[in-house]
């Protein structure tokens, strides 16, 4: 499987804090069957001030460690991008690393907050467009307002977006509301890529076999294959 979101490089964000977290994290992946991460530090104005001038470096210092373990997952690197000001910004200056390609064109993740759509995200992925980027939504199965009404989702596949399902959310371990939400997701077959979002060992580990394990048993092995595999392969083949 291939891990298109998760925050294992050690000490920029709220994920993994050392190089040692990090390596155990990468352990555990290698274990569920993960065999490529794509690193997403949080890039989030006021909180967690990121770019690709302070994500490459960190980056780096983890390739070097995984370089010198045992382990023999692969890494690459882009950012999780809280949907702000800033954002466009940043965008201009070439400061967001992105997370891949898809259908020609250049793909970031983004993040929205969790509690409702952002007002103006219509017009923010409209300006997207027109710069020839895609947006990826990431976990939007925990966003409250459309946990409340996920038809609301609806409004941003009209302007091009992809949604990414926290595999936890899929499996159940992200409560009720967030697995039923993802099955909405699912049934309706606006999900593209299920990923880990993994933080630390203790609660929110690189888990995804069991997400796999629900798909396939609920919705066939194709579309397991194709959210856990094939799709963030085809996003990602450029970065690895």
């Amino acid at each position: 499987m291939i891990d298109i979101h998760n925050h294992i490089i050690p000490g920029i964000d709220d994920g993994a804090q050392t190089l040692d977290d990090s390596l155990a994290l990468l352990k555990i992946a290698e274990q569920q069957g993960i065999t490529h991460m794509v690193c997403t530090p949080h890039m989030h104005a006021g909180r967690f001030e990121n770019t690709v001038d302070t994500i490459r470096p960190a980056f780096e210092s983890l390739k070097q460690a995984l370089a010198e373990s045992d382990l023999i997952i692969k890494v690459a690197m882009a950012a999780e991008v809280r949907i702000s000001d800033e954002f466009m910004i940043q965008l201009k200056r070439d400061k967001v690393p992105f997370i891949g390609r898809w259908d020609d064109q250049t793909v970031v993740l983004l993040e929205m907050p969790h509690d409702r759509i952002p007002m103006g995200i219509e017009n923010l992925l409209k300006w997207l467009q027109r710069q020839n980027i895609k947006a990826i939504i990431a976990h939007p199965e925990r966003n409250k307002e459309i946990m409340r009404k996920p038809d609301v989702a609806r409004t941003l596949v009209k302007h091009g977006v992809l949604f990414q399902l926290t595999a936890a959310s899929v499996s159940g371990n992200f409560g009720e509301g967030a697995q039923r939400t993802a099955q909405w997701f699912l049934e309706n077959n606006l999900a593209t890529f299920v990923a880990s979002d993994a933080h630390n060992i203790k609660n929110r580990p690189p888990a995804m076999k069991d997400a796999y394990e629900v798909i396939e048993k609920q919705y066939g092995k194709p579309l397991a294959e194709k959210l856990c595999f094939l799709n963030p392969g085809k996003l990602t083949e450029g970065l690895f």
